[in-house]
């Protein structure tokens, strides 16, 4: 059998663009800010001060100057919104990258696990950094620790292709186990490859196929193809069996931790 042509990972730079690309066709920004604006809502309660009250900012203005004053007093989830803010701009203010990270780190160093994501990527790709791949894997590695998917599977990719480390598929398999088990779709398409080359664990073309079927329906390209030359290798009755498999990975649609 020849090896497919769908035996590569992909690298998460970012949640929001994840989410804007994979569930989103048509109107990739409204959706993206969609999410962004539920994220940003959800990541605001934890600062919120019970038994004051305190006016919700009604512009971006407003919402940088309340941020900030949450963020010097040391509140990592705070600190975290105010460098997302900075990474996003808004109203009259361009994007900052620079003041973005640097608040992001300030969240990364008190255990923000989204922040040390960002961090992680800022590291891998160079974003107003020397790029130093070392720390981005250990920046991945937090967050991973915490629950976040992205950073899980970014892990998963260097243990697989060895840029820091030796290359380790093993710990790389439980990585993208622990990510494609809670739905996160580039996950499951990595891990389905895997298991179709027979790297890292035993060749077996029904999980292979199952995970791929996981990620088609979650929209990842390259995983309908990637069905395709698996089931050609396929008996009926491992077909069978693998349609069967991937029935409560297609039900399992948690969303990614943040």
């Amino acid at each position: 059998m020849k090896h497919s042509r769908y035996s590569g990972s992909r690298f998460i730079r970012s949640p929001e663009i994840y989410l804007a690309s994979n569930f989103d066709h048509g109107s990739p920004g409204l959706v993206r800010r969609f999410f962004i604006a539920i994220f940003l809502f959800l990541c605001l309660y934890p600062v919120w001060n019970i038994g004051k009250t305190v006016a919700q900012p009604s512009s971006y203005a407003g919402a940088m100057r309340w941020y900030e004053i949450e963020a010097l007093k040391g509140s990592a989830s705070a600190q975290y919104l105010l460098g997302m803010l900075y990474a996003e701009g808004g109203g009259s203010r361009k994007k900052d990258p620079s003041a973005a990270l640097g608040w992001f780190a300030k969240a990364a160093r008190q255990g923000h696990a989204a922040a040390q994501f960002r961090v992680g990527v800022a590291y891998q790709f160079g974003r107003t950094v020397i790029p130093d791949i070392a720390q981005a894997f250990i920046w991945y590695q937090r967050a991973a620790r915490q629950g976040i998917v992205e950073a899980q599977h970014n892990l998963a990719h260097m243990l697989e292709n060895g840029p820091v480390t030796d290359q380790n598929v093993g710990k790389a398999v439980r990585w993208y186990a622990k990510a494609a088990g809670r739905g996160f779709g580039p996950s499951q398409l990595a891990l389905g490859n895997l298991y179709l080359r027979g790297n890292g664990l035993k060749k077996d073309f029904v999980e292979a196929w199952a995970w791929f079927r996981a990620a088609e329906f979650r929209g990842i390209n390259g995983a309908s193809e990637a069905m395709e030359f698996t089931a050609k290798n396929m008996k009926p009755d491992q077909l069978r069996r693998a349609k069967t498999l991937s029935l409560p990975r297609i039900q399992n649609m948690s969303s990614p931790a943040r």
